[in-house]
């Protein structure tokens, strides 16, 4: 217990000791404190970047709203027995020179404690739930947590030093960027090509866009690889200027983008790797108007092709647009609709059941369940991504399966999908990290099918959303956990209702 004239403040240091981490991977602690001539009792929330469970620190709070305190740790006075030296030079502190990057969250932690944090999270917000614990299974693992990652977006930016940078935002910094000379979330190939191409555009004096001054014209840099195809896309994202300065002259934007094309193929000569597809596009924001993104082919194929291997040897294969939304981890992908699948009861292909495939996205789970189906229909809000839904099944020879554009409850509640659906035996549900609306749990129960698979990223709404559907008659089975993303927060579940 300390005492305070009055409450902490912005800059102030305090030592405290690391209990927790929250589910953004914030290392948490608590302070109690008797406050100001009354000694008003007080418990402060300290929620610390980069620091875990069993640190001691002394941190620095940048942000304090009542009592909760947010900041970074200046000093590691005692270090935590589950920490360990993290294996990328940028993982550590945003005031040290060239470390902060907010790509990875857990790099001073092994692999296995990383899970057991994870795991505990999600029990922790099924107990808040009033939700059997016991009902959470171990958390699967990745069998390689390193380099996983089949797609990775790079910012252009100025360092907190104002140098320019390509790389990543440190965590809670959206006006900055922490150069990369490595990174161990993509393949090889990709983190030898950032530094080379911060090299190419720093030779060229080439300006990065600035959110400050909204200046400049390189916004960023997207790789997207099939880890099962081996094809390779680079695209160049810039701002949608008719021209730009480039050595110290202007020059129409696509000569800029002429040279990055030579370029892109010329490093990956000298890498031993090669791109398939390489585009330039042009991000066009006007207040007032709707962002468009103006796509260039440059080279290559027009789309990447990646596979998707399920059980039954059967392979997908998708063809991926610039815009098109693919899970981030090809591999962890296979094994989350795998389960999936398995949770789900689907054993016999052509099986006569009906399935309902809410907030599908571009139609993969959809897709992935259709061959041990009698129908399939998706429901998606992005009409982009239906067409991409409807292309994709096309292309792979799936014709049991139907989409349909528009928000979840008013597709639901329309006519014309009422005669076409009829009874729904399963559904699939896998909504954004905010969950399900209280109207489309109201939709659900009123539905009445008989088994429900909830794939959810969000362990916190996935609990509150369980609880209400267990209080609407249903019985929670199981709950299976997924890493899909090891060194992040970020974990999957599969969660199995039963009527």
């Amino acid at each position: 217990m300390i005492e305070k004239e009055r409450g902490f403040q912005r800059g102030e240091e305090v030592v405290v000791e690391i209990t927790g981490v929250t589910d953004r991977g914030l290392g948490r602690a608590e302070i109690e404190a008797l406050v100001g001539p009354q000694k008003e009792h007080a418990v402060y929330e300290i929620f610390v970047r980069k620091a875990i469970p069993g640190d001691t620190v002394r941190v620095c709070f940048e942000h304090v709203r009542r009592r909760r305190c947010t900041g970074y740790y200046v000093e590691l006075i005692e270090a935590s027995p589950l920490r360990i030296e993290p294996r990328c030079p940028h993982f550590g502190q945003r005031h040290i020179s060239g470390q902060g990057c907010g790509g990875c969250t857990y790099q001073t932690m092994r692999y296995r404690h990383q899970l057991a944090i994870k795991e505990r999270r999600i029990k922790d917000h099924f107990k808040e739930a009033g939700l059997d614990t016991g009902l959470v299974l171990p958390l699967k693992a990745m069998e390689e947590p390193w380099h996983y990652r089949n797609k990775m977006e790079f910012s252009f930016g100025d360092t907190a030093d104002r140098e320019f940078a390509l790389g990543m935002h440190p965590t809670g910094y959206s006006y900055e960027i922490v150069n990369l000379d490595t990174c161990l979330l993509p393949s090889p190939f990709a983190a030898d090509f950032v530094p080379k191409l911060r090299q190419w555009a720093v030779e060229r004096e080439l300006r990065p866009f600035l959110k400050s001054s909204r200046e400049g014209f390189l916004r960023m840099l997207t790789i997207r690889e099939g880890q099962r195809t081996g094809e390779r896309m680079v695209e160049l994202c810039t701002t949608a200027s008719e021209t730009a300065t480039m050595n110290s002259r202007e020059v129409p934007s696509k000569e800029i983008a002429e040279d990055f094309r030579r370029f892109a193929l010329h490093t990956a000569e000298e890498l031993g790797e090669s791109i398939t597809t390489i585009y330039w596009t042009e991000k066009y924001v006007k207040k007032g108007e709707t962002t468009q993104w103006i796509e260039h082919h440059l080279d290559g194929n027009e789309v990447l092709s990646e596979e998707l291997h399920l059980p039954g040897e059967r392979v997908l294969r998708f063809d991926i647009h610039p815009r098109a939304f693919f899970q981030p981890n090809t591999m962890g992908a296979e094994v989350l609709y795998r389960e999936v699948i398995e949770r789900a009861g689907l054993t016999k292909a052509g099986d006569r059941q009906v399935i309902l495939d809410l907030y599908c996205g571009t139609g993969t789970i959809g897709m992935c369940v259709a061959p041990f189906a009698k129908q399939v229909f998706g429901i998606e809000m992005q009409r982009d991504a239906v067409e991409n839904a409807r292309q994709n099944a096309e292309f792979n020879g799936i014709d049991n399966i139907e989409f349909f554009a528009g928000n979840v409850g008013d597709v639901l509640e329309s006519e014309e999908f009422c005669k076409r659906c009829g009874e729904v035996d399963l559904v699939i549900v896998d909504p954004p990290r905010s969950g399900l609306q209280r109207d489309a749990i109201g939709e659900l129960l009123e539905m009445g099918a008989p088994r429900i698979v909830y794939v959810s990223c969000n362990p916190s709404t996935l609990a509150d959303n369980l609880a209400d559907l267990c209080e609407g008659g249903y019985d929670l089975e199981v709950v299976q956990p997924i890493d899909l993303f090891p060194q992040t927060y970020h974990v999957e579940c599969v969660a199995v209702l039963q009527l």
